[in-house]
């Protein structure tokens, strides 16, 4: 089991003070975002990643995934095969790429085919470069929303290069139950992210009565009990990337992506988290 820090929170850090942050939260090491305003970015990636995850394996950390901007689905883009070389140079084993909207009137399986074919070159990208491709639960209106969602997407792709990242918070959102979820992505299931959440009461009379709101680990909804015990039973051991996304309700959460917002307390619940998380896994 390992413990990563995603580091949408800290882009004002140097690469040297990311390290020195997660090791000192608790961290095993970083998920690290390679979007604009951060210090690896997709304009210099090819060579700042491994620069950096070479600095981080000195100091005993790893970085077992790549998370780029919410809106890279296009496999053609001409930042990707930079990127992906700068994973193998690196030895980043994952690349999360962004998500597919769905907007109310689309045909739902004609976007399906669309994002599939999508898909299918960033698989394409990646064998060449020995980099996984793996796409995110996220709730809301993205394909993929969940579990059955997401295998809609990866099904009969090779899992090698089409991977699996439920997202804990966002399957008690969207009201997936966890065996039965991660049973359907078992063969792709390639890592996992770490959010607690809720469906919050709004005041009287509000529409909708209630909102989705992410809180710190153990404050929301999940059953961590029943999550990780479902991760145990299918023998995952692998790492589990903390997002840090704290008393934020709908208008934050259906941005996807957001890079204005800063949640409360971060650092002193970042550090809890992973406590949380490693006490809890221990104890299923």
């Amino acid at each position: 089991m390992q413990v990563v820090l995603n580091t949408k929170f800290f882009r004002a850090l140097s690469v040297g003070d990311l390290g020195a942050r997660a090791r000192a939260l608790g961290f095993d090491g970083l998920d690290i975002c390679v979007r604009p305003g951060h210090p690896v970015n997709l304009d210099n990636c090819a060579n700042a990643l491994p620069a950096a995850v070479a600095l981080w394996k000195e100091e005993g950390l790893v970085c077992p995934l790549a998370t780029t901007p919410v809106t890279l689905v296009d496999p053609a883009a001409p930042e990707v095969e930079p990127l992906y070389a700068g994973c193998a140079a690196a030895g980043v084993p994952r690349v999360k790429i962004g998500f597919f909207p769905f907007t109310p009137g689309q045909d739902y399986w004609g976007l399906v085919e669309a994002a599939r074919r999508a898909l299918a070159g960033f698989a394409r990208v990646g064998e060449r470069y020995g980099v996984q491709t793996v796409y995110q639960v996220h709730s809301g209106p993205v394909l993929g929303s969940n579990c059955a969602g997401l295998m809609h997407l990866l099904r009969d792709m090779d899992p090698r290069w089409a991977g699996a990242y439920p997202d804990l918070g966002h399957m008690v959102l969207d009201g997936e139950d966890y065996p039965m979820g991660l049973a359907m992505i078992r063969e792709y299931l390639s890592i996992v992210g770490v959010k607690d959440a809720y469906h919050a009461p709004r005041p009287a009379g509000s529409e909708p009565p209630f909102v989705p709101r992410f809180v710190k680990l153990g404050s929301g909804a999940v059953n961590w009990c029943r999550a990780l015990g479902a991760l145990k039973a299918l023998g995952y051991d692998g790492a589990f990337s903390v997002h840090t996304e704290y008393d934020f309700d709908e208008s934050i959460i259906r941005r996807i992506g957001y890079a204005d917002a800063t949640p409360p307390h971060l650092e002193e619940w970042a550090q809890a988290d992973a406590g949380f998380l490693r006490e809890r896994w221990a104890a299923v």
